[in-house]
């Protein structure tokens, strides 16, 4: 909790080449976080993703997912602002209202998120993954539809869909439990009936 605060503590500082990039990520997580009890289960995925990318994203070869654009556009704005603050206003809005840097920023990523989530976004895609169990990797290594339509067959929720990606990318179940907002006890329940739900689907009929 305190190493949280301390991150959030840049929002003080002057914006300026050294932080924009760390502005920028902070402010698309708080805002998706934030979104998810408006715009659900797309939100959570584009939360997710963005969690593992800045988790990820100093390791050599990562590929970035479509969310960290987000973060991309917020800096991009930022840029145009150095040497000011996140707090200075710049305009105000029909109603009076002063408009900060920083409502101005997340009003950019509003606009991207839009687009992202309009079309299609729902889907979860699962060609870049790898399979959680041995069992599955067999099934898998020529042809990641044959996992898809494992997967579709598990009836899995959400949260358990968005568990298993966060949890082959790399993600801890601690990790997972704070992408998802859930305890990690929860998180070990998903994995659990996700691995009886393929146990009874499969070996049962071998």
């Amino acid at each position: 909790m305190e190493k949280e605060k301390n991150a959030f503590s840049i929002f003080k500082e002057e914006i300026s080449q050294n932080n924009v990039l760390a502005m920028s990520e902070l402010i698309a997580m708080a805002e998706t976080r934030f979104l998810i009890g408006y715009m659900g289960s797309p939100m959570q995925k584009m939360h997710a993703d963005l969690y593992v990318d800045i988790l990820h994203k100093n390791e050599l070869g990562y590929a970035f997912s479509d969310s960290y654009d987000l973060v991309q556009e917020g800096a991009l704005y930022l840029c145009e602002h150095y040497g000011k603050h996140l707090n200075d206003i710049i305009g105000y809005s029909k109603k009076g209202k002063p408009i900060t840097i920083e409502i101005a920023c997340c009003k950019k990523m509003m606009k991207l998120m839009n687009r992202k989530t309009r079309d299609n976004y729902r889907n979860v895609c699962y060609d870049a993954l790898t399979p959680l169990y041995d069992e599955l990797q067999e099934e898998t290594t020529q042809d990641y539809t044959v996992y898809d339509k494992i997967v579709e067959n598990l009836n899995l929720t959400e949260n358990m869909r968005i568990a298993l990606e966060c949890r082959i990318k790399g993600l801890s179940f601690p990790e997972i439990g704070r992408v998802l907002n859930r305890a990690q006890s929860t998180v070990f329940e998903y994995f659990i009936k996700m691995r009886q739900r393929y146990m009874m689907i499969y070996e049962k009929s071998q």
